[in-house]
C-alpha cells in the first residue's frame, strides 16, 4: 500500500474573507448612494434658481402693461419708484405711443431680489373696437357708450429675469391696451 497524501483544507479565514467582501460591497453601496444624493441636491438647487430667474422675468409681464397704461393716460413718462427707463427721457413714451420706430433694445428696468428685470415693449398695431362711439362715427352716442369700444392698442413685451448663480429666464407676453379703459392687467 502506498502512503496516501491526507490533504486537510482549512477554512479557518473564510469567515474573513467573505466579512470584508460584504463590508466592501456595503461601502460602494453606500458612496453610490451619497454620490445620487449630492445630484440631487445639486439639481434641486438648479431647479430653484430657475425658478427664481423666471418669476423675475414672469413679474415683467405684469409690471409692464401697468406701466404702458399709466403712461397713456397721463400722456407721459412715469416715474415710478424701482423703474428705470434705459433709453434717453421720453424716448419709452414715444415708443409705445408709435412715435418712434421700434428698437431691440430693453426699455425698461427693475429690481427684484437683487436680481434684475429687464423688459423690452413693441408696439405691434391698433384696432378700432366696435360698439362703442367709434363704430357709430360719433364721439359718444351710440348703443355701447361706456362700453369696451374705443381704440385697443397691441403690445409685443419680452421679459428677461436674472436669478441666482447667473440664471436667465425669458418670457413673451402680447398685452392689449384699450385707451380709456383704467388698469393694466
Amino acid at each position: 500500500m502506498q502512503n496516501a497524501k491526507i490533504c486537510i483544507y482549512s477554512e479557518e479565514g473564510s469567515v474573513l474573507i467573505i466579512s470584508l467582501l460584504i463590508m466592501v460591497l456595503l461601502t460602494v453601496i453606500g458612496l453610490s448612494v451619497s454620490r445620487t444624493t449630492d445630484i440631487d441636491i445639486q439639481i434641486a438647487k438648479n431647479d430653484q434658481f430657475y425658478k427664481t430667474a423666471f418669476y423675475n422675468a414672469d413679474s415683467g409681464v405684469y409690471v409692464t402693461p401697468k406701466l404702458i397704461s399709466s403712461c397713456i393716460d397721463s400722456g407721459a413718462e412715469q416715474n415710478v419708484s424701482g423703474i428705470t427707463y434705459l433709453g434717453p427721457t421720453g424716448t419709452f413714451y414715444r415708443e409705445i405711443m408709435g412715435y418712434d420706430a421700434h428698437d431691440s433694445a430693453n426699455d425698461i428696468r427693475f429690481s427684484l431680489g437683487g436680481f434684475a428685470v429687464d423688459v423690452d415693449v413693441h408696439r405691434t398695431g391698433q384696432q378700432s373696437l366696435v360698439g362703442g362711439g367709434v363704430e357709430f362715427a360719433s364721439g359718444a352716442e351710440g348703443i355701447g357708450v361706456g362700453s369696451a369700444g374705443g381704440v385697443a392698442i397691441f403690445y409685443d413685451m419680452d421679459s428677461q429675469g436674472n436669478g441666482p448663480n447667473s440664471s436667465l429666464s425669458e418670457v413673451e407676453a402680447s398685452y392689449r391696451k384699450v385707451v380709456g379703459v383704467p388698469g393694466g392687467l
